[in-house]
């Protein structure tokens, strides 16, 4: 009786559950790009809050208002560089965290241009652009977690 030689021990059923696992990268040169565009934002996020923390010391901003919003800047520059990270290794976080987060950056982005922060605003709408169809691209070309044996 012929057998299939082209599935896995574990049956043809795991081999269309594994999915993309064994998928090729359509273009490989696309993570490290968006690894470091995600390391920009980051550095950018932080830089942020170092200005906070400064206008707090200045007295420019209120103490509560300055920390806070200054913690709050890290705490997302710490994830981003976590996502970043896990892009590089294709990691699912990192695609997750990234999409949703360039969808709220480019709502912070509009957000700014209403307020007549034109330069800051065209920056973070054109890297939330660039990412979020970079990052998408990627989707297909991520292994899904395991489901367990």
């Amino acid at each position: 009786m012929p057998t299939d030689t082209t599935s896995s021990p574990r049956g043809p059923a795991d081999d269309r559950a594994r999915g993309a696992v064994d998928a090729e990268d359509p273009s490989p040169r696309i993570r490290p790009i968006v690894a470091s565009l995600l390391g920009v934002e980051a550095l950018l996020l932080a830089s942020a809050a170092a200005y906070c923390f400064v206008a707090v010391s200045g007295g420019a901003l209120h103490p509560r208002l300055g920390i806070g919003l200054g913690i709050f800047l890290l705490l997302f520059a710490a994830a981003l560089g976590f996502a970043a990270r896990s892009i590089l290794v294709r990691g699912r976080f990192g695609l997750g965290w990234g999409i949703t987060w360039q969808l709220f950056q480019a709502l912070v982005g509009a957000s700014m241009l209403n307020a007549s922060m034109y330069w800051q605003g065209t920056v973070a709408l054109v890297l939330a652009i660039i990412l979020f169809v970079l990052l998408t691209r990627l989707v297909h070309s991520t292994p899904l977690p395991s489901r367990g044996e």
